[in-house]
Formats: structure tokens, sequence, C-alpha cells
């Protein structure tokens, strides 16, 4: 059975549009870290659109996926220095997406605590959206 670990997330993520302006956004959640055949998985939900979203964020040596469920439905794809497929689904139908990853870094200093950092360039059915920086910090919950 997998062994999840209580943990405090801080997710920060800024965006820069493709005219130059940039959007950061901010997110403080509880979750669960888990290791599970020497693979790093975040779980967390988040409330979204008057809805909740559920989050696991796959965390490999050089790729990650980051999978949305619950109000928000998306596959995020991610390999160090290359382009992967990604879809979002709506009520209008599922678009395509394609990410650009630029920089990659997991590291895990401490026994129970974490950053994942990610670096991407994001399309939408063809049109550049912008760039994304995304950093998820985590360490054990205090109980």
């Amino acid at each position: 059975m997998e062994n999840a670990t209580p943990v405090s997330i801080h997710l920060t993520t800024v965006i820069t549009q493709p005219d130059g302006s940039k959007e950061k956004l901010s997110l403080k959640s509880e979750g669960e870290w888990i290791q599970k055949n020497n693979i790093d998985y975040l779980k967390y939900e988040e409330e979204q659109n008057g809805g909740t979203v559920r989050t696991i964020v796959k965390m490999e040596e050089d790729s990650a996926v980051i999978l949305r469920s619950g109000a928000v439905k998306m596959r995020l794809a991610f390999r160090r220095g290359d382009k992967m497929m990604s879809s979002y689904e709506s009520e209008h139908g599922t678009l395509s997406l394609l990410t650009n990853t630029k920089a990659y870094t997991h590291h895990t200093p401490g026994k129970k605590d974490g950053r994942f950092q990610i670096t991407y360039g994001l399309e939408m059915q063809g049109s550049s959206v912008g760039t994304y920086k995304m950093t998820i910090d985590y360490k054990e919950a205090v109980q």
C-alpha cells in the first residue's frame, strides 16, 4: 500500500503573456506526498470556479504529469527539453495543448519536504498562451 505523508503545499505560478504582461497566482493547500516505485506524487484539492479541483502531480527524474479532475479536467505532460501533447476538457469539448518544457527541477532536500519547479511554454490550438513558471514547495504538515 502507498505510504502517504500529509504535507503543506505552497504553489506559485507566474504567467508571462505573449504581450509581455505578467500575472502571478498563488495557492496554499494541504495535501499528500506519496513515493511509489521511486516516483514522487503530490495530491491536493482546491476550490475553483464554484467546484472542487483534485490535482495529482507525478514527478519523475526528467518528466512530470499534472492531472486535474473535477470542476476542471486537464492533463499537462512535461519532459525536460521536449514538447509534449496535453489536453484541457470543457463543456465545449476537448482542446489540444502543447507544452514546451524549458526548465525542470524536482528535489527533496529533506526526508519530508521538497520543491518542484518547471518553466514551460503553453500553446492552445496552435497559438501561444504564454510562458509559465510554476513552483510547488511542500513540507511535512505539523500534526
